[in-house]
């Protein structure tokens, strides 16, 4: 006899996504926190038209470091719906949002896509 293996797939309230989010930012060091006063933190269901839909998150805005007038204000953007896909458990979960807020706070700090490769990230 043959069985089918059914993953179930993670689902979260966005309350419960949120308080993983929050979780998070709080484990960022002090000095980190500090800096990410202005820096709006947002989820989304899904990434913007364009975005592959695997996408975890995008930073929008410049660096701390740049002098950019027109850039525009910093935002943290994650996707849950990406995040539960790739997911099985709320600790695999937990651990996924805390690596994608650490990526894309990083960008906050002028981090570019491919210094985050070289530290894992």
């Amino acid at each position: 006899m043959q069985r089918r293996i059914v993953h179930r797939l993670l689902r979260l309230s966005r309350p419960e996504f949120d308080t993983l989010v929050r979780e998070a930012l709080g484990a960022l060091p002090q000095w980190v926190r500090e800096r990410l006063e202005n820096v709006t933190v947002a989820v989304e269901d899904v990434p913007p038209p364009g975005e592959p839909r695997d996408t975890l998150g995008l930073y929008v805005g410049g660096s701390i470091f740049a002098d950019d007038a027109f850039a525009p204000p910093p935002m943290v953007l994650l996707f849950q719906r990406p995040h539960e896909r790739l997911c099985r458990t709320r600790a695999q979960l937990r651990r996924e949002i805390a690596r994608t807020v650490l990526h894309e706070v990083a960008h906050h700090f002028g981090l570019e896509e491919t210094d985050l490769e070289s530290l894992g990230l």
